[in-house]
């Protein structure tokens, strides 16, 4: 009964997602392990420094980031036409999708793409879409102070102006003038504080191709193994419904599938291998919400999700084990 009712925006629906939401932030702080958070950044190194010190702090921080940027998606689906119902699932699944990860400057991307994914998907019919492409440039460049990966998410702009447009040299140099804008403000910063070099040091070294390398535990197998079943499943049943969705919400799947590329590009050019994974929340959660929502077999989909939610609560309690 639980797909069913998440399938809905009725108030059992939202109880749901708080109550399950909630219950991860506490096993989290069950089963909490010390913090180990390393960053090099010139500017922000202190701020996980403060972090790692109070891991507490670190779960609730992740915890309420996490809830919003749930509610956030759910929302833009909604809005921008990608499911035609009002359905609280998509935000379900991103909670128990990001709640694997712990806090990390990752995560201020993450929020971020959340609003470049908005921005991208706002230009559909739109013969000027410049703003947009602009916010979305200066957006990207945001997440890459940050997190200088990120920089090459500015291939999804153009792959966005090729689905929803046509490409020229506008469309090319206005969000390359907004990815520029945040760099001219830190290299302002550094001129004046006198850190330029230590911030071009950590932009210039920080990219290294390497093949990604995870720590493997019963629970990561488990909970990956469950993932990655569904994720065949989901991408299968895209695949047979995508040509019967209408236009607004195939290009935006388009755009999704672009998006996870990047992910999967950038995935070799960082460090942070585990963590960056949190990074396909976004278009894993649209996949996996889409499969359960058209799904007519009751039994499987009931059964399938509980299994989901099980896997990653084992996740959660696993260093209790």
């Amino acid at each position: 009964m639980l797909v069913k009712t998440l399938k809905t925006n009725k108030p059992s629906a939202f109880i749901s997602f708080f109550a399950v939401s909630f219950c991860l932030f506490i096993f989290d702080l069950i089963a909490s392990l010390p913090l180990q958070l390393e960053s090099n950044h010139p500017i922000f190194s202190s701020l996980l420094t403060f972090f790692s010190a109070n891991a507490w702090l670190s779960y609730t921080a992740v915890f309420i980031l996490g809830l919003l940027i749930a509610m956030g998606w759910n929302n833009l689906l909604t809005d921008r036409g990608v499911f035609k119902n009002i359905t609280i699932l998509p935000a379900f699944i991103l909670v128990l999708l990001s709640s694997a990860f712990e806090i990390s400057a990752i995560w201020i991307s993450y929020f971020l793409m959340l609003f470049v994914l908005n921005k991208l998907m706002s230009i559909y019919q739109k013969s000027k879409p410049y703003a947009a492409l602009f916010d979305s440039g200066f957006l990207i460049g945001l997440s890459a102070i940050i997190y200088p990966v990120s920089i090459l998410f500015f291939l999804l702009i153009m792959v966005a102006v090729f689905i929803y447009s046509t490409m020229n040299w506008r469309h090319f140099l206005i969000p390359l003038l907004g990815l520029l804008t945040p760099f001219l403000f830190v290299f302002t910063y550094g001129y004046y504080f006198d850190v330029l070099t230590d911030l071009s040091q950590y932009y210039f070294t920080f990219f290294s191709f390497a093949l990604p390398l995870f720590k493997w535990t019963v629970g990561v197998v488990v909970w990956s193994s469950v993932l990655g079943i569904l994720f065949l499943l989901s991408f299968k049943e895209m695949v047979d419904w995508l040509a019967m969705k209408n236009l607004r919400s195939r290009k935006a799947f388009y755009l999704f599938f672009a998006y996870s590329a990047c992910v999967f590009i950038s995935l070799f050019f960082t460090a942070f291998d585990w963590n960056h994974l949190l990074l396909f929340g976004l278009p894993m959660s649209v996949l996996i919400a889409n499969y359960f929502m058209f799904l007519h077999k009751k039994w499987w989909y009931e059964g399938a999700f509980i299994v989901l939610i099980l896997s990653t609560i084992y996740l959660h309690l696993e260093p209790l084990f």
